[in-house]
């Protein structure tokens, strides 16, 4: 498993070194280092401003299960190819829609808004946080996945790096641009694709997109190992 980098306020540094966080002179960042359980720290795990609302859930995206998605796409750092990784959920996903009223009273009996199920299978970016849980599934197929600074969105989310040159690749084009790795526009691309299954719950703090025809009849399928 690779490091999880960890938001630890500095009154409370110190019990999180006694749990196992390590601290990066060089990036200013308390982390999760290889072979450290990450139940105990799981308190520091960044957590999108939503999680700060009182009573709202703590992530803002689920499903009963979901598949790792691997594909490959172009570095813009050494121009080789190189493995990218998202996550794609299926049609009983649900998103929770905060309710937009200023007036609202944030008492015990409030409701901030509600689960929403949209019946169609959706791709997931700009992970601002995963649950542990799929923290530790994704980290089985690549230590690339981490969190970075955009300055396209002006914000850090989880997104992959170059396995050759260790370039941050960001969301956009992979997601948003027609052919990117995971925005096929015929099955040929699709089929570079895999989908591997994965029978646990999805929890995350992210946006879900989908497209009228995902093509995800011809991308290869699998069960988790």
């Amino acid at each position: 498993m690779a490091r999880i980098d960890l938001k630890v306020p500095f009154s409370e540094k110190d019990e999180a070194k006694s749990l196992g966080a390590r601290w990066d002179p060089s990036l200013k960042t308390w982390y999760i280092p290889e072979g450290v359980d990450i139940a105990p720290l799981a308190q520091w795990l960044p957590v999108t401003e939503h999680a700060d609302l009182e009573h709202g859930p703590e992530f803002c995206v689920r499903a009963p299960y979901y598949y790792v998605m691997e594909s490959v796409s172009d570095c813009w750092g050494c121009s080789n190819l190189t493995r990218v990784f998202s996550f794609k959920l299926p049609e009983q996903h649900e998103e929770f829609d905060y309710y937009e009223d200023e007036d609202e009273d944030f008492a015990l009996t409030s409701n901030l808004g509600e689960w929403k199920c949209h019946g169609y299978r959706g791709t997931v970016s700009n992970i601002a946080s995963l649950s542990p849980l799929v923290t530790k599934q994704i980290h089985h197929f690549t230590n690339k996945f981490k969190q970075a600074y955009s300055k396209t969105v002006g914000s850090r989310y989880l997104m992959n790096h170059c396995e050759n040159c260790g370039a941050k690749l960001g969301d956009f084009f992979m997601h948003s641009e027609p052919g990117g790795a995971f925005f096929p526009t015929s099955p040929q691309e699709a089929q570079r694709m895999t989908l591997i299954r994965i029978n646990e719950r999805f929890d995350a703090n992210c946006s879900v997109g989908f497209a009228s025809e995902d093509f995800f009849d011809w991308m290869q399928v699998r069960e988790e190992p």
